[in-house]
């Protein structure tokens, strides 16, 4: 409890918080009495408190809490629902339609322009801009089904394809099976919303096919959720695209 603020006592209870941080800067506790607590640099859980209030307003998302800045910025949320999908891949079949009803669920609700442009999104159109080719480069956020040979390709496909981004969807984000929420095998809601807001679809479903490829250690079911979330709504030519932006950061 000593690792937490006192303002924030009314949250934690007399159990010591349990640590379920993932693989970014920032800490995650579960608390005893239902809440989780997020701590990051100062100004960096900002946004994410924003966009989690909105999602929880159209029911899509766990209640913000609260949200204060101290040494560091710490950000509350209700425990959401269910599990995230990541506990119970028995039945591959099952989560990949349900990971395709989340994000149609998601991609469906009106993209009202006042919602701010996806982090990610708006990083793309920087990148884009960038001078050429050179600095970082990761090939290891590639599919088996979309990928480019080399750096320079990459840059090809990302200055060809930009002008085809649309920003006219609610996205996630970074729509992996950690941030997906599950209950009895029906979509109950998303969660790490930091890079949720205003972007392009197929930024959402390009990542849920890595992460059921990185989860399921095959890429045999990307076929599966794609058909479940729809052929019609998707260019398959953008996914790419979007694999060129993602090589480059």
């Amino acid at each position: 409890m000593n690792r937490l603020p006192e303002e924030l006592r009314p949250y934690i209870g007399e159990s010591e918080p349990v640590d379920r941080s993932g693989h970014s800067n920032a800490k995650s506790f579960e608390t005893c009495k239902g809440f989780f607590v997020k701590c990051d640099a100062p100004g960096e859980l900002e946004r994410e408190y924003r966009m989690t209030r909105l999602f929880h307003r159209f029911g899509l998302g766990p209640e913000a809490v609260r949200y204060i800045t101290l040494d560091r910025d710490y950000l509350v949320t209700r425990r959401a629902d269910g599990e995230d999908m990541t506990k119970d891949l028995r039945d591959p079949v099952r989560a990949c339609r349900t990971l395709a009803d989340a994000l149609r669920t998601l991609h469906a609700h009106p993209a009202d322009p006042h919602i701010p442009v996806s982090s990610r999104y708006a990083r793309y159109a920087a990148s884009a801009e960038g001078p050429d080719s050179g600095g970082f480069y990761d090939p290891s956020v590639y599919t088996q089904a979309w990928r480019c040979s080399s750096k320079e390709e990459a840059w090809k496909v990302m200055q060809e394809g930009k002008h085809h981004l649309k920003c006219d969807t609610l996205i996630h984000g970074d729509a992996c099976l950690p941030n997906v929420m599950q209950k009895n095998g029906r979509f109950s809601s998303f969660v790490d919303l930091s890079m949720a807001g205003l972007g392009d679809r197929h930024i959402d479903l390009y990542w849920a096919v890595w992460s059921l490829e990185y989860n399921l250690k095959t890429d045999r079911y990307a076929d599966v959720f794609l058909d479940a979330y729809g052929r019609d709504l998707f260019s398959e030519d953008m996914f790419r695209v979007i694999a060129a932006f993602e090589a480059f950061g």
